[in-house]
């Protein structure tokens, strides 16, 4: 059963928390401070050993290009060790920043995503959770996962990104 902290989730027009992250290269990534683009996309997955996650993020990276054109930029983040992470990257030629082993703990509490902490059998982690980022940090929308399925794809962020473009 996925777990929920208290939390408050992400609404329309909520600041996007700060948040430290540890990227597959070593390097730190603070969100939202390091998004290089006027609109960003924030991708909570379960991990490396999720067939959903995987597909989602290499859907991402086929649309990576057209994402970039309209001034999206991209980061993943889940609880997995760095191995898995690193190898799911590779494997799947991810080209956009990945973060491993964040916290369940104080991802959950921040952006109100659920989590598995103690799952019979497997590793725990968050459930598919997603962020489209506008200017000034603010969230454009959010959707939340309780389980395998339910996330966003890159064609509805894009999509949505030029509807926000042209209404203004």
């Amino acid at each position: 059963m996925a777990r929920h902290i208290n939390a408050q989730i992400l609404d329309s027009g909520d600041l996007f928390p700060n948040l430290t992250l540890t990227l597959t290269n070593g390097a730190s990534f603070e969100l939202p401070r390091d998004f290089k683009h006027p609109y960003n996309v924030v991708l909570v997955n379960r991990g490396a050993w999720c067939p959903y996650c995987v597909a989602q993020l290499r859907g991402f990276q086929s649309g990576l290009a057209k994402l970039a054109d309209a001034g999206v930029g991209i980061v993943s983040l889940s609880a997995d060790p760095l191995a898995p992470a690193q190898a799911m990257m590779k494997e799947h030629g991810l080209e956009f920043p990945v973060a491993y082993g964040a916290s369940l703990e104080l991802i959950a509490s921040s952006l109100g995503v659920y989590y598995e902490p103690k799952p019979a059998g497997m590793v725990p982690h968050f459930h598919s959770s997603g962020f489209v980022l506008g200017p000034g940090n603010r969230v454009l929308t959010a959707v939340y996962s309780s389980g395998a399925i339910g996330r966003l794809t890159w064609m509805d962020v894009l999509g949505f990104i030029q509807y926000v473009k042209s209404h203004g």
